[in-house]
């Protein structure tokens, strides 16, 4: 099809940003020599184990939507099981995606990138029909006003822009300071993560480049040829896992010398390990979660799973849950009722079968379950007459005087 000159419309295209430009031209951004970005970053084994860790345990519970009410000065929860906002979040977000690996997408985009982006589609009848995420890489935020954004979206294969407004978008944030963009914690501590990558990339080229000889063998004289071939020859006969305990015989006055780890490699590993320290601290989770066990036990691990829902997901559920209240709960319910999105955290606290029962039987005898919630809880069916509450709590023990006189 022909097109005329200058009425025909070029293809908008995004302009490249600086760290962006610093990646492609090879430059460094840290002291330390390295470019840090979300990519290489999360070539550090210890920042894709937090990334995983976070986004993996937010990916796998289940977000459910409440509608709230007073009742009569208590507050009374009822699961909105068919509303579009329950079923997207726990069914279906999109045409291409499970609600685990979308989840699991926005909560690593904004881990490595401090801000996740996903397009809403909206039905003709208000409500949230799809979500889809994009790269925060092919999103340029913009604000219009002092509270009015708009979002341009690349798209990654045909390379068309659209323009969204912020009611069509679900923008989930990291720490921020103007309350719109999120700050990356790669971006924040990058210094740290320089160091981090130089590390491995100095023991890389030790590996390639340097000599990792386990002994020396001195020789008085210069070795020929000849001489240097006989030597050679005999050393090979020790050599391997199947020749392992003999003993050496070495000729023509040569001497063997072991080596050992040097000062300087054994400061290299401690600092290695404090690097993985560092990148715990980054993102907030116990070095135990990123496979660092020099100083654990089954009673800190036991306590550090219980930190690790309190302090490092807690935050990051009631960030999620009040985004997509606030994303895709536009509509005000009636007065005196409100919504609440909540991830259902207890398979994070689940505890042994011994324990389990123990609880239960517990809130079974003090009448706060009935034994078909626990039934349920261990995923096993109902049973008749299961529903009924125990009554032991109201159940009072009294000793009359004469009882007391009796047994004098």
């Amino acid at each position: 099809m022909w097109t005329l000159w200058p009425f025909s419309r070029k293809a908008e295209q995004r302009s490249m940003a600086i760290d962006e430009w610093l990646a492609m031209a090879g430059i460094p951004n840290t002291g330390s020599g390295e470019y840090v970005s979300a990519g290489t970053a999360e070539s550090l084994p210890a920042v894709m184990n937090a990334v995983s860790v976070i986004s993996e345990a937010v990916a796998t519970m289940p977000c459910y939507l409440y509608r709230v009410t007073n009742d009569k000065g208590r507050e009374a929860r009822e699961w909105l099981s068919n509303h579009p906002v329950d079923y997207l979040l726990n069914e279906q977000p999109n045409d291409c995606q499970t609600p685990y690996q979308f989840k699991r997408t926005m909560m690593r985009h904004c881990l490595l990138n401090g801000n996740a982006y996903a397009v809403i589609r909206w039905g003709r009848d208000g409500q949230p029909e799809s979500l889809h995420p994009y790269a925060p890489g092919t999103v340029v935020p913009e604000r219009l006003s002092g509270h009015r954004y708009k979002y341009t979206i690349t798209e990654p294969f045909s390379g068309i822009t659209r323009t969204y407004l912020q009611e069509e978008i679900l923008h989930l944030r990291y720490a921020t300071d103007d309350g719109f963009l999120g700050r990356s914690p790669i971006t924040i501590c990058r210094e740290a993560l320089g160091l981090g990558l130089a590390q491995q990339r100095h023991g890389a080229n030790i590996m390639k480049e340097g000599m990792m000889a386990a002994g020396i063998v001195k020789a008085k004289d210069w070795l020929d040829g000849v001489n240097g071939k006989k030597a050679l020859d005999a050393l090979e006969r020790y050599k391997g896992a199947r020749n392992a305990g003999k003993t050496p015989i070495l000729e023509g006055g040569m001497d063997y010398e072991k080596l050992g780890m040097s000062n300087q490699d054994a400061e290299w590993l401690a600092s290695r390990r404090f690097s993985i320290e560092d990148i715990a601290r980054m993102f907030n989770v116990s070095p135990i979660f990123l496979q660092e066990y020099s100083n654990s036990t089954y009673s800190n691990f036991s306590e550090a799973s219980r930190a690790f829902l309190t302090m490092t997901m807690r935050p990051w559920l009631a960030n999620f849950e009040q985004q997509i209240k606030s994303a895709l709960l536009v509509a005000r319910p009636a007065s005196g009722t409100r919504y609440q999105v909540e991830f259902d955290s207890a398979d994070l606290l689940r505890a042994t079968p011994t324990e389990r029962y123990a609880t239960y039987e517990r809130g079974i005898k003090n009448g706060i379950m009935n034994p078909n919630e626990a039934r349920e809880r261990e995923g096993m069916s109902p049973r008749e007459g299961g529903d009924e509450f125990s009554q032991a709590w109201k159940q009072e023990v009294k000793i009359s005087n004469e009882s007391k006189e009796g047994s004098e």
